[in-house]
């Protein structure tokens, strides 16, 4: 029988990759460090299949960034500020992860995990600062995109307020990158959506 995540054990979880993870730097970013916001804190209830057809897809989204952010801290081409935002970006990551696998297990359903999934990048996607951080804008994108899509779809409330909670941290996530690469760190008025197929290509280019 598959046991899903207690909302005190997801925090808890949460928390703690969020501490290991931020041991060996302390440098400032332009990323806020994590605050005691939490996902809704209501039980999930029923979530249909089109709201576990996104969530499947939202895993991979967040198993891909947590990919890339774990290459791009191990690569050394950061500086001080860009790794602490790196970091940071992974903890976001991480904890997103472990509220959709929830959700998935909620169902009775078994979430991918990084074993179930081989990562490809284009080359010399870690060859510098500057295409590390240039990455970080594709796939951000992309990730924004996504969650997009997922909002006019989603019915479940707690799942919904969750991905809208989500969707704000990406929007972040691109920005921040943005600046850093000397793009705007705000341009469109709205965003482009992605539908599950569309988000499912571009996922296609990094993960099998």
């Amino acid at each position: 029988m598959i046991t899903s995540l207690t909302r005190s054990q997801l925090l808890s979880l949460g928390a703690r990759v969020g501490t290991a993870l931020l041991i060996g730097g302390s440098a400032a970013g332009t990323l806020a460090v994590p605050a005691d916001g939490a996902p809704p804190a209501a039980a999930l209830g029923s979530v249909g299949a089109a709201d576990l057809a996104y969530a499947r897809l939202l895993v991979g989204v967040e198993l891909l960034l947590i990919d890339f952010y774990t290459n791009a801290i191990a690569a050394g081409h950061l500086s001080a500020g860009a790794l602490a935002d790196a970091r940071v970006a992974l903890i976001n990551e991480t904890e997103h992860y472990a509220f959709l696998a929830y959700a998935i297990r909620s169902a009775g359903l078994t979430p991918l995990t990084a074993a179930d999934v081989d990562f490809s990048y284009p080359a010399a996607s870690y060859y510098s600062a500057s295409s590390v951080e240039q990455l970080a804008v594709t796939l951000e994108t992309v990730a924004l995109g996504a969650y997009l899509g997922s909002a006019g779809v989603v019915a479940n409330p707690v799942l919904a307020s969750a991905i809208a909670q989500i969707t704000a941290n990406e929007a972040e996530h691109v920005g921040a990158w943005s600046a850093r690469t000397a793009r705007p760190a705000f341009h469109d008025a709205f965003p482009a959506a992605l539908t599950i197929a569309e988000a499912s290509d571009a996922l296609d280019a990094y993960a099998s």
